[in-house]
């Protein structure tokens, strides 16, 4: 529904710029942006009830108005019929059953208007007569059926997503990953991404998926992305990213590798640059982490005090994986009295890549013991972090800064290997 909706936009604005313009040759670029601040004199704005397109602000740089008439009330009169006349042919051109369009003329401001929103498209036509410009903001199929049908997105989740989403960790079934896929593509659904940069940052993306694919190098997904074209990322073929999306109360969570950039056809209009990416062989499920666990690059040593009735345990733990929201721990030797699930312990994280030791609360969520042979067993426990106070606020967040420091390091060594690989 994006590719008919933005079709349609460009279709209609085109229509009413060829009745003004007739013979004159238009070319059109189209862009998926993150945030756009736009202030011109002549400014209007277009709403659509009852249609995938939310609104559009319609801008006209200063040399096509002056084309529109030879004085001002003549270019004021020409402004008005273009207005009309694209209200008339995106009544006739947007996907939707009876939309609703009204416009109006935005009082000049010395504050610029902003477009942002994981939907937002500008759309340019340019010719010797000048620009106009089309800043949208769009909803994608699931926001747009559910406008109409409250239980839409649900139903989609109910045919699509396994029954038993509420208990199981992963999907990497090749049936269960075909019915991701349709839900995916079927929904537009939004994604969040994390891709490495030449700085070795990893910067945030948000995405539409819009088709999912299949040719001779087996299955794609392709995205549309907001990028940031300031950051000057190039996303190669092989390069690795990460990404994550909603659903059904859980977040899924996947990894998977550039396959190419390509490029949306909007009906002859013009093209929507995507990015194509290699279908995931998995899709990890939690209810609370958006980001993956990472593994410390350093040792991360940690020292669980244990209450119990006599007095309080002090443990030597190794940290194994940390994320966002907890941490799984490894003791070795005899596992003390008072440890094990739903207890509360107080836990400090010392290691060379934390600037201080850090101190939080943390709640026994898993809890195992592995025999080792003569008489020695290791624990494994799986942590939920508590944030019960100040301190523990303060230490979470610093948890956050460092395992994304981690997910940068492992990411961008990651481009940088494929970089290096690439011909």
């Amino acid at each position: 529904m994006i590719r008919e909706t933005l079709s349609a936009i460009g279709l209609a604005s085109r229509r009413a710029l060829n009745g003004r313009f007739r013979r004159q040759p238009w070319s059109t670029n189209v862009a998926h942006v993150r945030e756009w601040s736009f202030a011109m004199p002549h400014l209007a704005r277009v709403t659509v009830a009852n249609s995938p397109l939310h609104q559009v602000y319609v801008g006209f740089s200063r040399n096509l108005v002056q084309n529109f008439g030879k004085d001002e009330a003549a270019r004021q009169q020409g402004v008005n019929e273009y207005m009309q006349s694209l209200k008339d042919n995106l009544l006739a051109s947007l996907p939707a059953r009876r939309p609703i369009v009204k416009w109006e003329f935005l009082e000049p401001s010395a504050e610029p208007q902003v477009l942002r929103g994981v939907r937002s498209f500008i759309l340019r036509h340019h010719s010797d007569v000048g620009n106009l410009y089309l800043m949208s903001d769009l909803a994608s199929r699931q926001e747009y059926e559910s406008l109409r049908d409250e239980d839409w997105a649900d139903q989609v989740a109910a045919q699509q997503l396994p029954a038993d989403i509420g208990r199981i960790d992963s999907i990497e079934n090749n049936v269960m990953l075909d019915r991701v896929s349709t839900y995916l593509t079927r929904c537009e659904q939004d994604v969040e991404l994390l891709i490495p940069g030449p700085d070795g940052e990893v910067h945030a993306a948000n995405g539409v998926v819009l088709q999912r694919y299949k040719d001779d190098g087996g299955h794609g997904l392709q995205i549309s992305l907001d990028l940031d074209r300031r950051l000057g990322l190039d996303l190669l073929p092989g390069m690795e990213v990460e990404g994550a999306f909603g659903a059904s109360g859980r977040v899924f969570r996947f990894r998977t590798k550039c396959r190419d950039k390509s490029e949306l056809n909007l009906e002859g209009l013009g093209v929507l640059p995507c990015l194509d990416l290699v279908f995931p062989s998995r899709f990890n499920l939690d209810q609370r982490r958006r980001y993956f666990r990472v593994e410390p690059k350093s040792p991360l040593n940690a020292t669980l005090h244990v209450p119990s009735q006599a007095s309080e345990a002090v443990v030597a733990a190794t940290v194994v994986d940390l994320s966002f929201s907890g941490a799984g721990l490894t003791v070795e030797g005899k596992t003390p009295a008072g440890l094990g699930p739903d207890v509360r312990v107080q836990v400090e994280l010392n290691g060379s890549d934390l600037s201080e030791p850090l101190v939080i609360s943390g709640m026994v969520r898993r809890f195992s013991v592995e025999p080792r042979g003569r008489g020695r067993e290791t624990t494994h426990l799986g942590l939920e972090f508590v944030v019960a106070d100040a301190k523990d606020r303060q230490s979470t967040q610093k948890i956050r800064q460092y395992v994304m420091a981690q997910q940068r390091s492992l990411l961008s060594s990651r481009s940088r290997d494929v970089a290096g690989a690439t011909p």
